[in-house]
This record gives C-alpha cells, structure tokens and sequence, in this order.
C-alpha cells in the first residue's frame, strides 16, 4: 500500500488505478475464453499464509509429463490433458473428466516471481507463491 502523502488525489490517478485493475481482469478473461468449450476447469482452493499464497488444484490421475504451468505477469495458467481411456465394453456411466483441462488464476500482486515452486502429490498439484513484501502499485505523479 503506498504511503499516504498528504494531499487529495488527482481524478485522473484514482482512474489510472481502476484502468490498470480492468485491463488486469480483462487479461485473465481473455485466457480463459481463448480455449475450447469442451475443456475442463480443475477445482482450485487458494489460501494465504503469512509467507506465502498456495494454490491447490485438483487433477487425480495425471502424470507429471500431462501437466503445465505456466507465469504470465501475474496470471498463473494451469493446462493439462488426459485422453479417453479406450475401453472394449459400453459405458453405463460416465462421471471422469477427460481431454484438455485449463485454469487461469489471477494472482496478489505482493508475490514473489522468480521464488514460484510447485509440488504435484496424491492428485493435487501444489503452487507456492511466496510474498516479497508490499503490494508494489505504481504511481506517478504529474
């Protein structure tokens, strides 16, 4: 949070912030409509700590070679896929996800990039992010 200065803001900085915040939601709704409709979203739970903010998504059954992530500014994006098991009889029912999974999360912007790690055990795939400190807002005076 920045610190307060003392005087009242410009109209055109407290617009500038609220842009920059749209154009950031906009970016991560952008990812998630640039995929196929058939595709899967995995449940994901986020929580934070006092070091760190986890991501936990739910993929059972995947093998580490079907599964990316990926950092774009501050959008983490999680892909993954799992074909079709092909079985000889006729499926009475059919609950399992298959094909093409995607999530794009929009991350705090008080996290640390480059210290990102990622754990995948028991079918959850653990994302680490750890804080770097305070929320860094530009601001710039005019």
């Amino acid at each position: 949070m920045p610190k307060y200065t003392g005087r009242k803001l410009f109209r055109q900085e407290v617009l500038d912030r609220h842009v920059g915040e749209i154009r950031n939601l906009l970016h991560v709704l952008e990812l998630r409509d640039a995929f196929e409709e058939d595709e899967n979203r995995p449940k994901m739970d986020m929580y934070e700590t006092a070091e760190e903010i986890v991501l936990e998504f739910d993929l059972p059954g995947f093998k580490m070679e079907e599964i990316t992530l990926k950092i774009c500014g501050l959008t983490i994006i999680l892909e993954a896929s799992r074909p079709r098991e092909h079985n000889e009889g006729k499926f009475i029912c059919v609950e399992r996800s298959h094909g093409r999974f995607h999530h794009a999360v929009l991350v705090p912007g008080n996290i640390d990039l480059y210290g990102v790690a990622a754990e995948y055990r028991l079918g959850v795939l653990r994302v680490i992010c750890p804080k770097s400190g305070e929320r860094l807002v530009p601001i710039k005076e005019i």
